[in-house]
């Protein structure tokens, strides 16, 4: 049993040198959002991302995005008990994983399709992805980009 336990604590790091890394990772790649009187009408979604000559084209999964809403406190003082709920917005998000993606600038291309495969969106953007730092002693700067599929259906970069 001690061992079991053992190896279960042990599953959850990894050891490098000195430093014990969690398994938690920043990754490489672009999130979208997609303004929701745009995400309404979205069936499929997908991303092409170009850098030194080659392409990469990947299904994006839209998730509907919700926000938190608070919804206030009892009484005040050390022993308040306060309340939030998430609340949906209409906007939907997703993200793309490119583990080869480099620091540098990249093209993407979003194309977002409704259910009879009419192209609602299919617009072209030159994105410089951000440096992210990766949680844990062990992590890294990994590059990321956000964009935004506005309700006029523009594609832009989120700085």
């Amino acid at each position: 049993m001690v061992a079991t336990l053992t190896l279960t604590a042990l599953a959850g790091c990894t050891r490098t040198g000195e430093k014990t890394c969690d398994l938690i990772d920043t990754p490489k790649g672009i999130g979208i959002t997609v303004d929701a009187t745009i995400a309404e009408r979205v069936d499929t979604a997908e991303m092409t991302v170009c850098w030194d000559g080659s392409c990469q084209t990947q299904p994006v999964a839209l998730r509907k995005s919700s926000r938190t809403v608070d919804d206030g406190c009892i009484e005040s003082g050390p022993d308040t008990v306060c309340a939030a709920r998430e609340e949906p917005t209409g906007e939907e998000a997703g993200f793309v994983r490119l583990p080869d993606m480099p620091p540098g600038p990249v093209d993407v291309t979003v194309a977002l399709a409704d259910l009879t495969g009419s192209r609602i969106v299919n617009e072209t953007l030159t994105l410089d992805p951000k440096m992210v730092d990766s949680p844990g002693e062990c992590g890294g700067i990994r590059p990321q980009g956000q964009i935004t599929v506005s309700a006029d259906g523009k594609v832009r970069a989120v700085d």
